[in-house]
């Protein structure tokens, strides 16, 4: 070990102590914050420049906090970084409250100034506590509505940055000392007002004796003395919270030796309490784990901790379905306990920091027998009349459904769709909830699936999709293309935890595909796998030679990318040994249908850039460096996309075609063009000269935005903005093939219109988040 830091919440002194003892190494104590996105900004107490450009005490004078303390300057550290976030989440008013009159970031945290530059933790402002896990509570709201239940006559609520929940000290009403009968109260107040689990106290101290100012406890105005309250009930709370983490790891021990020996309900109840410290009676067989305060962090906690019960993985996607409950994850466990399902560790083996195409061999996931007689399968020479969809409810898929349906309308043929549900029509109605956003389009929908359409509840995450035997029989015989879009799309989940529904998921697509009969495969991978490989992958090259193999990391969309190459691995592993059909299709930047309302991606960043550019009303004069080429903007209508992949992927024959579906116009069709048809459409949008002073007026003006509206902006991937870009003519992506494919399809590849551009923007309009 060379070197040891630590980045995360304050550490205890006995922590640090126990952390250097153990590694015999000094432990670096970096400062920063989720806000302050650029890294650290002290470092063992030294102010690090950059990326912090200035830094000032701000006195406190409630906290007792001022610049002419002796011997140190104390005060609440306001800094100036190149940095920051976009804002809290549904907290537009804690946002407004963050910055000073000068744009100084205030950053809750009190700090002595031990020296020139160098600054020391002392305490976190005691109004807002910033917890652990890096969630804001705002303590003073939180006691007022808590001190409506009748049970309560007095509340101070109590954390820190060490601890990822809350304690408090309860006064009771007069005759309320049950601390039951207070603790469901506690769950009662937060369940009327919509509070978060993190919000709710997870213990508490009764105290007989009000907080007055006899006491000392109350202010001449009736305010809570934070600090003396902190005095008089600081050790007591503390040892509170070392008795919880002791019968907390108490619980997980137990859990972890014996808790596979118990009911798997029961276990997992237990399993969901240790881990998001909810009582047992909010926990039932039928609550989601959302629900009860969870998140894809503490997801990723009880995934890990249902691994080392039962050996067994249990995904985040499974923990987080939004269609399933802690029953379903039991019957995840209950079905996989004996079974020898191929898992991470089992295709790459425990080491996990570079994963290769090697390992992706088809006898992992599929039989020997199976394997043996799929080789002897002629290629497949019949009319294509059923074609299987996954994924009907994501973006492209929903547009792929469509244009299926029609042809096979038009052919007398029926497309089956597998999507997750409790049954086929909740798994139907999940379809249609993506397409409500346009009657026409619904109506459409409806109208080409009469008797053209059959919805089936599976999961591609599950052997055999979940499904009977008599089920999957009957698809294995009628089925004659496979249509594969869908995927667990998450860009910050590991590879690991994307594996059995991106990975196994796509193995089992290939055992209907290889079964009774071969069927081509229409799979959807991404532009992505480029980003995996450091190179721009091409359409002819084997991918197992291409990009033999890939680093598992923690950058953006790692785990994501390479998922979807393990997918194209497998598909070439299939057409090798069985000599199944198969057409990858990797899309970059799909853009919004040309056609029906608000079928739009939201969330991605093309839209995020269109929305901010519009609010903010400031727009740089080029988004490129000099300009020794036309600069080009890469990108497909979905609509056309969809139209495209149906048209040309094969239906017949035994080949293997890789289409990069690339925009290759050399057109001069830029970002900058869009702001000019932005303009041309109505908004007022200011063109600043210089590119560095645009970015700081667009960014100060996100950050101004009310809560929603900043949630859309572009702010938060602000980073791909930060200095100008390459003007490239046409696409850089190898692209012939498609090319080919499309013009051969009788299709031309549309360029990105003016109409679009003003589509984004009426969508936008109609969702409210963009006004004139």
């Amino acid at each position: 070990v060379l070197a040891v830091g630590c980045g995360s919440a304050a550490l205890s002194p006995e922590i640090k102590a126990f952390m250097e003892d153990v590694l015999d190494q000094h432990l670096l104590i970096g400062y920063s914050s989720t806000e302050i996105a650029g890294g650290m900004i002290v470092a063992d107490e030294h102010v690090l420049r950059p990326p912090v450009i200035d830094y000032k005490l701000l006195d406190v004078p409630d906290l007792g906090y001022f610049n002419t303390d002796k011997p140190y300057p104390r005060g609440e550290l306001a800094v100036k970084s190149a940095r920051f976030m976009a804002g809290y989440y549904n907290r537009p008013d804690l946002t407004a409250t963050m910055f000073d009159e000068d744009g100084y970031y205030k950053t809750g945290d009190i700090m002595a100034e031990v020296g020139p530059d160098q600054l020391r933790y002392v305490d976190r402002r005691n109004n807002v506590i910033k917890l652990s896990q890096g969630e804001f509570v705002a303590v003073s709201r939180l006691e007022a509505l808590y001190s409506t239940s009748p049970l309560i006559h007095q509340i101070y609520i109590y954390g820190s940055s060490e601890r990822s929940f809350l304690l408090a000290v309860v006064v009771p009403t007069e005759g309320g000392t049950d601390a039951s009968a207070i603790a469901e109260s506690l769950r009662q107040v937060a369940r009327e007002n919509q509070l978060n689990g993190y919000e709710i106290p997870r213990d508490f101290l009764i105290e007989t004796e009000p907080f007055s100012l006899a006491n000392g406890l109350l202010s001449g105005v009736g305010k809570f003395l934070r600090p003396k309250l902190k005095a008089r009930y600081g050790d007591r709370l503390e040892e509170l919270y070392a008795t919880m983490a002791d019968q907390q790891l108490g619980q997980l021990r137990t859990l972890r030796t014996g808790g596979a020996d118990q009911p798997v309900l029961a276990t997992i109840t237990k399993a969901v309490q240790a881990t998001l410290g909810v009582p047992a009676a909010d926990v039932s067989p039928e609550a989601r784990f959302i629900d009860l305060g969870g998140d894809s962090l503490s997801a990723l906690t009880f995934s890990t901790l249902l691994a080392d019960i039962y050996g067994v993985e249990v995904p985040v996607g499974v923990v987080v379905d939004p269609t399933g409950d802690l029953l379903a994850i039991a019957g995840h466990i209950e079905r996989h306990r004996d079974s020898d399902k191929p898992s991470f560790a089992s295709v790459h083996g425990t080491d996990g920091v570079e994963v290769h195409a090697a390992d992706l061999t088809l006898d992992k996931f599929i039989e020997d027998d199976l394997l043996r007689t799929a080789m002897t399968l002629p290629a497949p020479t019949r009319e294509v009349r059923t074609v299987l969809l996954t994924g009907a409810t994501g973006f492209l898929g929903r547009f792929l459904g469509m244009e299926w349906l029609q042809q096979l309308a038009d052919a007398g043929g029926t497309l089956v769709c597998l999507t997750r549900g409790a049954d086929a029509t909740a798994a139907r109605q999940r379809i249609e909830a993506v397409l409500a956003s346009d009657p026409e389009l619904l109506e459409r929908f409806r109208t080409l699936g009469e008797g053209h359409l059959e919805v089936i509840a599976g999961d591609i995450g599950e052997p055999r999709f979940g499904l009977d035997a008599q089920a999957w029989e009957r698809l294995t015989q009628t089925v004659d293309l496979i249509v594969h879009p869908a995927a667990h799309v998450n860009h910050v989940l590991p590879y690991r935890q994307l594996f059995a529904a991106n990975v196994a998921g796509t193995a089992e697509v290939i055992r209907l595909a290889i079964t009774a009969r071969l069927k081509p495969v229409h799979y959807i991978s991404t532009m992505g796998v480029s980003a995996v490989a450091h190179q721009l992958v091409d359409e002819d090259t084997d991918i197992r030679r291409s990009v033999p193999a890939c680093v598992v990391d923690e950058s953006y969309a790692n785990g994501y990318g390479i998922s979807k190459w393990a997918g194209e691995v497998l598909m070439r592993e299939a057409h090798d040994v069985c000599g199944l059909p198969v057409a990858v299709f990797r899309p970059g930047m799909i853009l919004a249908d040309t056609r029906y309302t608000e079928q739009l991606n939201v969330p991605d960043i093309f839209t995020r850039l269109l929305f901010s550019l519009v609010a903010t009303g400031v727009a740089p004069r080029s988004f490129y460096h000099a300009r020794d080429a036309r600069p080009h903007y890469e990108g497909l209508p979905v609509g056309f996309l969809a139209e495209a992949i149906a048209a040309i992927g094969p239906r017949h024959g035994s080949g293997f075609d890789t289409y990069n579906t690339t925009n290759p116009h050399d057109d001069g069709i830029s970002l900058d063009t869009f702001v000019d048809w932005i303009i041309a459409a109505g908004y007022a949008i200011e063109k600043i000269d210089d590119y560095g002073g645009w970015l700081e007026r667009f960014e100060t003006a996100m950050r101004a935005l009310p809560e929603r509206q900043r949630a859309q902006s572009v702010l938060a991937v602000l980073d791909v903005y930060r200095e100008p870009m390459v003007a490239i003519a046409g696409s850089p992506v190898p692209g012939a093939q498609f090319q080919s494919a499309v013009e051969h399809s009788g299709r031309a590849i549309p360029h990105v219109s003016q109409q679009l551009i003003e589509k984004y923007l009426a969508d936008l309009e109609r969702l409210g988040v963009l006004t004139r």
